[in-house]
């Protein structure tokens, strides 16, 4: 049911729309644990495979979760106006915009993918293994995109739970085929990509099937679509910044993978669970995230930028203390945690090593992801590009590199865990400045 998030208690409202997301990115993290599970259980070389195409398989992500970004923040704007026809208007733009960016994604990701592993200097098994995977998963590049707008569309209007039920089915459904479509079936590294793509098709269909309930406030109509400019601009001045600041990420998730290649398909097998098992435990802070830019949004749209402010701050407290419990379970249980994904002696050494640094970092980095989501609901994505971009680009990687090169492979957790101090410090000081109160020209 649509919820209007400009009334009621602050903490209340939190809550009440960040359980549900942190319960769907939880399931969703599930795709990836779980073909590292079963994957692992083929050999390292297709472990290996599998890390090696993430960063791809991040970047399909980030390309639809930043368009989603975009249609959730000027939609949840439109919704705290009372504007509902322009928000409808909003979402059908967004999916058409979706289906189109996808096509171009999917022909370009399958023509450059074997050129990009190559870059890598993997071996020729590997790289056989990881096209396999990659070609399939981009041909269902479409279902990604589709997917996750309609999710995001879902969010601006302030409900929060029915995303979480697609998210949900999608991920036991993938949790079922894998097995069956690696194994029973022997398709191996290309049965966990199907499995994905199936799983994801699931999902996408019970999420438009909300389109079609009388719960929405939404009125999309796709039969009678007129192409507005101002739309299109409205969703890009939010989308293309985060789509950006995720494309760092996935240059940044690209070159570290370069860099801890040069230690051995141990350390690409071992940095696949570990980077699989943080982005797990970041999931309580990216479904705070993605609630506060509903949260803000609609706020902001109704001009209560004091209560904007005072969700940000306690959805970014709560973010980190979530962080923080599971940080502390990693570190506690580093090596058996490795164990239950390969048991190479060499993949549970970098393993544990990665699950004992980088888990240090979940004191602190809650609060400015959180604070991202704000800038990014309010209509302000530069603040939010800058930030990743200080944190992946101008740190993390060149952090990563030299420390490697005198600490072994636990330099390049020890780059990753100063870089997201920096970006804390940064993030905190940016909000307090405040020019994120002001409203943008696409609301009206």
């Amino acid at each position: 049911m649509a919820k209007d998030l400009t009334e009621g208690s602050v903490l209340l409202t939190i809550l009440s729309t960040s359980w549900p997301m942190v319960v769907a990115f939880a399931l969703q993290s599930a795709f990836n644990i779980v073909d590292a599970y079963f994957v692992g259980k083929i050999s390292a070389d297709a472990l290996a495979a599998v890390s090696v195409s993430f960063p791809v398989v991040f970047l399909i992500i980030s390309l639809a979760t930043g368009l989603g970004v975009g249609s959730t923040s000027l939609i949840a704007r439109c919704f705290g106006a009372k504007n509902y026809v322009k928000a409808g208007e909003v979402a059908e733009h967004a999916l058409v915009l979706a289906f189109v960016l996808s096509i171009f994604f999917m022909v370009g990701g399958i023509a450059s993918t074997g050129f990009l592993f190559s870059l890598m200097g993997v071996t020729e098994v590997v790289n056989d293994l990881a096209l396999d995977y990659i070609h399939i998963i981009l041909l269902g590049s479409p279902i990604f995109f589709l997917a996750m707008v309609g999710n995001s569309i879902i969010r601006g209007e302030g409900e929060m739970k029915f995303p979480m039920y697609g998210m949900g089915a999608a991920a036991i459904l993938n949790i079922i085929l894998d097995p069956i479509c690696i194994f029973t079936l022997g398709w191996g590294v290309k049965g966990a990509a199907i499995a994905t793509i199936a799983a994801r098709a699931f999902g996408m269909l019970i999420i438009f099937a909300y389109f079609f309930m009388d719960k929405t406030w939404l009125k999309i109509k796709l039969h009678k679509f007129s192409f507005n400019l101002e739309y299109v601009k409205g969703i890009f001045s939010v989308g293309v910044p985060s789509s950006i600041s995720n494309l760092s990420m996935s240059i940044g998730m690209f070159l570290l993978t370069i860099i801890v290649a040069g230690f051995g398909t141990e350390a690409l097998a071992a940095f696949g669970i570990g980077f699989r098992l943080d982005s797990l435990a970041i999931l309580p802070a990216l479904g705070v995230s993605i609630s506060v830019v509903s949260l803000v949004g609609q706020n902001v749209g109704a001009g209560q930028f004091k209560r904007a402010e005072e969700m940000t701050y306690k959805a970014g407290l709560l973010a980190t203390a979530c962080m923080a419990i599971l940080g502390l379970f990693f570190i506690i249980f580093s090596k058996q945690i490795i164990m239950l994904f390969n048991n190479d002696p060499l993949v549970v050494s970098y393993g544990s090593s990665f699950l004992r640094i980088v888990p240090l970092s979940y004191f602190f980095i809650g609060v400015s992801i959180v604070i991202s989501g704000a800038f990014l609901g309010s209509g302000h994505a530069l603040p939010s590009l800058a930030l990743t971009i200080i944190r992946v680009i101008i740190f993390n990687i060149p952090l990563a590199y030299i420390f490697s090169r005198t600490m072994g492979i636990q330099g390049i957790w020890y780059g990753i865990l100063f870089s997201s101090l920096i970006a804390f410090i940064v993030a905190v000081a940016w909000f307090r400045r405040g020019s994120w109160k002001t409203q943008k020209k696409h609301l009206h």
